[in-house]
């Protein structure tokens, strides 16, 4: 039987299809081991563009494998950089992106997405056209998951209002589950130092 509630990831899907069309430009922040870079390579289709960065150079090799086992390797990007980097990027205006922080799956799980996680959500947001999403699924039920949540949430109070809003998804009966959040851009937004 299955569930009425869907898991995190499935739910951070769901909300990257209601933003992304055929032909978009998508970042995937924390690529791991694919799988948001293969369903962002499903949704903007060939003539869409995937930016897929992670710090790991075992999780670009397991996104370049899973992006092209499905086709999908043309229309994607994979690069080995932190994901503060994609602002060195000239991505055009995408219409969404993806955080799905913690640690690859299966490795070192003192190897988190790292200490720059505002930045690169402020970079993100930077990146995204008018009306674009950022989903970030945060897992504060471990420490290391915690810290980066609060930074996540800290980051989330400093954006102006006219700038961006936001909606959280959570698991109230479960404390150790993941939380969805996601942020839609309104305006233009300012990189700040």
């Amino acid at each position: 039987m299955s569930s009425l509630i869907p898991r995190a990831t499935e739910i951070s899907h769901r909300l990257l299809a209601l933003a992304v069309q055929e032909g978009d430009t998508v970042i995937d922040a924390t690529a791991g081991q694919g799988r948001d870079a293969c369903f962002l390579a499903a949704l903007v289709g060939e003539s869409g563009r995937v930016w897929a960065f992670d710090v790991q150079e075992e999780a670009c090799r397991a996104t370049r494998a899973a992006l092209a086992e499905l086709g999908f390797l043309p229309r994607a990007r994979v690069i080995r950089a932190d994901h503060a980097g994609l602002a060195a990027y000239d991505i055009e205006p995408a219409a969404a992106a993806i955080f799905n922080l913690g640690w690859l799956p299966g490795s070192d799980h003192t190897m988190v997405s790292g200490a720059n996680t505002a930045a690169a959500l402020q970079a993100a947001l930077h990146k995204l056209k008018i009306g674009g999403a950022l989903v970030v699924v945060a897992y504060p039920g471990h420490e290391a998951g915690a810290t980066e949540y609060a930074a996540v949430q800290n980051w989330l109070q400093s954006l102006p209002k006219k700038q961006a809003r936001a909606m959280q998804i959570t698991f109230p009966l479960n404390e150790q589950a993941p939380v969805v959040l996601l942020i839609e851009k309104l305006n233009v937004i300012q990189m700040r130092g």
